[in-house]
């Protein structure tokens, strides 16, 4: 994995190698996905956080083959930009022809002027 723009690398604890030695040895180099990405050969090779963040306790750490850990991250991906998309949106305005008076803030200020 490329982490050029990422300092994610300087945030794991000192003994994330050891961490990966017990995760591995754990999940006896087993993918431990939920649900196999297309191209598993069930081969667990790359250690996941099961949530998202900083938590690095070894609770938070699965087992997982290269296609489910990109299938993964896409999917949590994907889910960030459609939140942040939601957040993006701006509520729908009513048609000029459907607005009420409250609604009519136009009217209103010709009124106050």
């Amino acid at each position: 994995m490329v982490w050029t723009t990422s300092d994610r690398a300087q945030r794991l604890p000192p003994d994330w190698e050891q961490r990966k030695v017990v995760v591995k040895r754990r999940a006896r180099g087993r993918c431990q996905a939920t649900t196999h990405a297309r191209g598993c050969t069930g081969r667990g090779t790359q250690v996941d956080h099961i949530h998202a963040g900083d938590d690095h306790g070894l609770h938070n750490l699965q087992l997982l083959s290269e296609p489910c850990h990109k299938a993964k991250n896409a999917e949590e991906a994907a889910e960030r930009n459609r939140a942040r998309a939601q957040m993006r949106r701006r509520p729908p305005e009513a048609h000029p022809g459907q607005l009420t008076n409250s609604d009519d803030t136009t009217s209103e200020r010709r009124r106050d002027a």
